[in-house]
């Protein structure tokens, strides 16, 4: 987003003219590099937003505001201490720099007024906010920068404010006054450069995108240099900067906001040319705002979904270690067949036993082809030596039986956690995600509850033994506890509810198709509002969203049926463009896919599965391409 000196000196003005006389009510620091001031003017209440955010420094009123802390950092309270109550003089930007100063009437417990500055820096990773009082001297900072960061300019509580360093380019005033006497407004440094770049070099607050917009409106390359000129470029280069200069200079902004493929993308307070689909804003603030916005979205967005891809992550790296474990536990049963044989062999051949025997030989069995040597335990009668072998046998045969349970148990979580993966990783809006981060709190975490009150128990009961004070007390503590987690969860499981809806789409004929968004919402779809005689769809043998088609006790036209199933191969995870992209105003993909579907009657739920796992018979196949219905949006 391309807040150059140009519309920060314009957003100066804009700001002024709605905030001068304003009283600054109340003060909040919801992140790290954000202030919103709440001001009141003759209109009411507006937000003031200063960020010196790194990736995103920026002044402007705004419609959005976020969630604040319970305790507010120091430098909130050092600037509600100063200036809650107080009245916004002037809003200004000196010498188009990339900078906007706030001048703020303040009055102290002794009724004594004085002017206090809040200096708002856009300079990238330099950004900063700083609050200078009436001699210009720092009373506190947003970001410290002491000599060991910057040897040439300290921004430290107590030191005398010094401004960035002259940039020694042409003002846009002065570049004004020599357009109109038929001169270019370039340095004489820069006469050898390229176009562009010597527009950019030459001119003060203009930035690249400013600076090769200028060279396409007067249909100059920007790769060209100024000796290369005609007389006919140079005169239409000479009328273009004229032109925008000029609504600089008389502070005539035409914000606009430009899109590319559908998305906000930048803003500019001039309408340029060349930036993208354009579409005019009222103001700079809500252009900057609509941006903005559009990119918090996506960046939340994005870490929400790292945030649920690592809670999957562990859980599923966790149960595929499980599983290893009980795939060695069953490997190293399969010699048990072994252990009864040769438990059986010593019963049968303990009369060649001998006391203090430590093997036993026996010649040519015929299971083995040859001699085989036994080893024997010391101590041991014949008898109880027989025994230890099969009782190994009943050991062996019992930990194939729980590997085997285990294993089923695993290879299912693991199938489950692997398509919550691949349901992240295909999300294309907030719902999805918040669909997901719900079916995660109320699956994955009462598995743990279940294993917790099984370990519980465990600790609990000791029958037959008796109970000191200490144990009796710790039981007490932990029924308690126990009591009190069931409490909590059951009045959670009244707030935490699923916070999105199943996607709504209608096909041919007006019928309505559902879509889940997570496995939770397919279970609901399939088995609690779809009616038996509903089509139900599916991507084949991989994971995907349910879909129902809504018949309403008619037959769906064939065109229908296909816009049903091509719905659900647009959510499917074969979709891979769709997995790696979040747009929303993308609603097709060359992606062809296999699509089953069959009445609801022919669902049924697998028992004791986890969510949206189902079986199904007597279906059909389409092949159809992953696509939502014509001029619809993915409605909740």
């Amino acid at each position: 987003m391309p807040l150059d000196g140009i519309s920060t000196h314009l957003l100066a003005h804009e700001l002024n003219e709605n905030l001068q006389d304003a009283r600054i009510d109340k003060i909040y620091q919801p992140s790290r590099f954000d202030i919103f001031f709440i001001v009141r003017n003759k209109n009411g209440n507006i937000k003031l937003l200063l960020s010196c955010d790194p990736q995103s420094p920026r002044v402007q009123l705004t419609d959005y505001m976020r969630e604040n802390p319970q305790m507010p950092p120091n430098f909130c309270m050092l600037l509600r201490k100063h200036l809650q109550g107080s009245r916004i003089i002037s809003v200004t930007c000196p010498h188009y720099e990339r900078i906007i100063e706030i001048s703020i009437s303040v009055t102290d417990e002794l009724h004594d007024t004085s002017t206090k500055k809040l200096v708002i820096e856009m300079m990238g990773r330099y950004s900063n906010i700083i609050f200078l009082n009436s001699e210009n001297r720092i009373i506190d900072a947003l970001v410290h920068v002491d000599s060991s960061t910057s040897r040439v300019r300290e921004i430290m509580p107590a030191r005398i404010y010094e401004a960035p360093p002259v940039q020694g380019k042409i003002s846009p005033d002065d570049a004004l006054a020599m357009v109109e006497k038929g001169e270019l407004p370039i340095l004489p440094d820069s006469m050898h450069r390229p176009l562009a770049k010597a527009l950019l070099d030459s001119l003060l607050g203009f930035s690249p995108l400013l600076a090769n917009d200028i060279c396409f409106q007067s249909k100059n390359d920007p790769r060209c240099s100024l000796s290369s000129l005609s007389e006919d470029q140079t005169s239409s280069l000479l009328s273009v900067c004229r032109d925008i200069l000029s609504s600089i200079c008389t502070l005539h902004s035409h914000p606009a906001v430009f899109y590319i493929d559908g998305e906000p993308k930048d803003w500019h307070a001039l309408s340029l040319q060349d930036a993208g689909i354009r579409k005019d804003a009222g103001t700079i603030s809500e252009a900057m705002d609509i941006v903005q916005h559009f990119s918090d979205q996506r960046t939340n967005f994005e870490a929400k979904r790292r945030s649920i891809r690592a809670i999957l992550n562990n859980a599923f790296n966790h149960a595929s270690k499980k599983l290893s474990i009980h795939e060695a536990d069953l490997r190293e049963t399969e010699n048990a067949e072994k252990l009864k044989l040769e438990g059986e062999l010593v019963l049968a051949y303990q009369y060649l036993i001998r006391p203090d025997d430590t093997v036993l030989t026996i010649p040519d069995y015929p299971d083995f082809g040859q001699s085989t040597t036994l080893s024997l335990e010391p101590g041991m009668t014949p008898s109880e030596q027989g025994q230890l072998y099969l009782k190994r046998y009943r050991k062996e045969i019992s930990r194939r039986e729980s590997a085997l349970r285990f294993i089923e148990t695993e290879k299912d979580e693991v199938s489950y956690l692997d398509s919550l993966l691949k349901a992240v990783d295909a999300a294309s809006e907030p719902d999805d995600l918040s669909a997901i981060d719900y079916e995660i709190k109320t699956s994955l975490t009462s598995d743990k509850d279940n294993a917790s009150r099984r370990s519980d128990q465990k600790q609990v009961y000791h029958p037959g033994k008796s109970k000191s004070g200490k144990v009796s007390s710790r039981n007490l503590r932990q029924a308690a506890k126990a009591a009190q987690s069931k409490k909590n969860k059951m009045n959670n499981a009244k707030k935490t509810e699923d916070p999105s809806l199943p996607r709504k789409f209608t096909v041919d004929g007006g019928l309505e198709v559902l879509s889940g968004r997570n496995n939770i919402q397919n279970d609901y779809l399939t088995f609690h509002v779809a009616s038996k005689d509903d089509l139900w769809f599916h991507a084949k043998n991989i994971p995907g969203t349910h879909v129902i088609l809504r018949a309403y006790g008619k037959a769906p036209s064939d065109k229908a049926i296909t816009e049903a199933a091509s719905i659900a191969a647009y959510y499917s995870r074969s979709n891979k463009p769709f997995a790696n992209e979040m747009s929303e105003s993308k609603t097709e993909y060359d992606v062809r896919v296999e699509i089953d579907y069959c009445p609801v009657s022919h669902v049924r739920k697998i028992p004791k599965a986890k969510p949206g796992m189902v079986i199904y018979e007597e279906y059909n196949t389409l092949l159809v391409s992953a696509k939502l219905p014509r001029n619809q949006e993915k409605t909740q």
